[in-house]
């Protein structure tokens, strides 16, 4: 593989922070993870860690693009959530299972996250929509990987447009380029080609 990707999405919970939901677009975000795949894939990999709506969206790209899953994609799983991963997990080929910390969500999916963020080198983080998960992943990438760029895509919206406020107003393009294949491909540097 020449590139790996961070990718940190989610669509908000309706019931859960009001602010997420309310600021969200759930259009871009599908449209956004949609288009990462079609950029990434078939040079590159994506690193992204399971949600309920997300991974079931990947798959089906997947599905659509007929490429080789182990190359391209690593998902990673807490074993917390075990009875409740959706079915699509089983078809991952590359599904890299967390050990749960006893009874506790938190400690499993800070967990979780430290492996899955620090076991790779990766070219770039994508953050997308999402609510307080999406914020802790930007932080711990940036932690782990200060030298390595994070875009945090402000027009997908929720906690994804809240780290692009505080962390980077000056990229107007995160919050203004809805060509969002076009941008990645610019961000990453990929070649259409």
């Amino acid at each position: 593989m020449t590139f790996s990707v961070f990718l940190s999405a989610s669509i908000p919970c309706r019931d859960r922070d009001a602010r997420y939901w309310e600021t969200a677009d759930v259009v871009a975000i599908r449209d956004s993870v949609r288009a990462l795949v079609t950029a990434v894939v078939p040079r590159g990999q994506i690193i992204f860690g399971g949600h309920p709506a997300i991974t079931p969206l990947i798959r089906l790209l997947i599905h659509e693009m007929a490429v080789d899953v182990r190359k391209h994609f690593i998902l990673y799983q807490s074993r917390h959530f075990q009875t409740a991963f959706p079915a699509t997990v089983a078809d991952f080929e590359d599904v890299r299972f967390v050990e749960a910390v006893a009874m506790d969500e938190a400690a499993s999916l800070e967990q979780m996250r430290r492996a899955m963020i620090g076991n790779h080198d990766f070219s770039a983080g994508i953050f997308l929509g999402g609510m307080e998960g999406v914020e802790q992943e930007f932080a711990l990438f940036r932690m782990i990987h200060p030298d390595k760029p994070a875009y945090p895509i402000g027009s997908t919206g929720a906690a994804a447009r809240f780290l692009f406020e505080r962390y980077a107003p000056d990229r107007v393009e995160l919050l203004s380029d809805l060509r969002y294949l076009t941008l990645f491909r610019r961000l990453l540097n990929i070649t259409s080609g």
